[in-house]
């Protein structure tokens, strides 16, 4: 890698760090459909998915991994402009605790609930107001790891996109259909394509060990203040209960996610 090739920038003034910085606002991401990531394994993941990268910054300080300098070659050799920041620019730009010396500026990737067609046996997941970044971060790497198709996101819940969920996602974020649509849509679409709608909740009348659903599944989860919403229990098959021990009522989203889609998962497979 040659450091010469492309510019060294060190005021936090310069315009093109301020463009940056706006794409840790929600606003800055809604107004130019870009979004930031930071971090070795995150770049190579979005390289491995084929998402678009329209920026690569780097701090070379901090670039001693020999796959980040690997990386760094291959993504300039596919002309994707790059641009090297000071190191107290870098770590106000990234935010990370331990940065890695590599972020990208990507194209933001959505899919429409139309263009999905269920496979006879897959699991899906939906997610209704889930509060907290990293909770849904951690929801959607689970997901992956479950086998999940993709997502659907409900509700006006923590933003996808935020740094704390993109991170808490370990490069999952890549690798699944992130679907934000209306209950409306998400109801029409699971009837459409005879899919059904297991809801999770602390009230449901059945052992999530207990129940027995048709594929396609999804699995609906809510937030741990609200759980989910009476027009989405609405339009459930079923609504299942982790049961409890002790004096907790509730458990992390993340928790009972991840609980209950690799019990999906596990039946799925049994159900082949």
């Amino acid at each position: 890698m040659n450091e010469n090739k492309y510019p060294l920038i060190s005021l936090p003034s310069d315009p093109r760090i301020r463009a940056l910085r706006d794409l840790q606002t929600p606003n800055g991401r809604s107004n130019t459909g870009k979004y930031l990531i930071e971090g070795i394994r995150h770049v190579a993941r979005a390289c491995e998915e084929q998402v678009q990268i329209d920026l690569l910054f780097v701090d070379p300080s901090a670039l001693s991994n020999p796959f980040g300098q690997k990386l760094v070659r291959h993504i300039r050799q596919n002309g994707v402009p790059a641009i090297r920041l000071a190191p107290k620019v870098y770590r106000e730009i990234t935010r990370a605790s331990e940065p890695q010396g590599i972020g990208a500026v990507l194209r933001q990737r959505w899919f429409s609930v139309d263009e999905l067609r269920p496979e006879r046996n897959s699991l899906w997941l939906a997610v209704e107001s889930v509060d907290q970044p990293g909770n849904l971060g951690t929801i959607i790497r689970t997901a992956e790891a479950a086998g999940a198709s993709g997502i659907f996101l409900l509700g006006q819940g923590a933003d996808p996109l935020d740094p704390a969920c993109l991170r808490a996602t370990m490069g999952a974020f890549f690798s699944q259909k992130l679907v934000p649509c209306s209950t409306w849509e998400f109801a029409r679409w699971a009837r459409l394509h005879n899919v059904a709608i297991v809801g999770s909740s602390p009230q449901g009348l059945m052992n999530y060990r207990d129940f027995r659903c048709r594929w396609p599944a999804v699995l609906l989860v809510g937030s741990e203040r609200q759980g989910l919403s009476q027009q989405l229990i609405d339009t459930t098959d079923f609504v299942v209960r982790i049961p409890m021990h002790g004096r907790s009522d509730s458990i992390n989203a993340a928790v009972a996610a991840g609980i209950l889609l690799f019990e999906l998962s596990s039946r799925r497979k049994r159900d082949k």
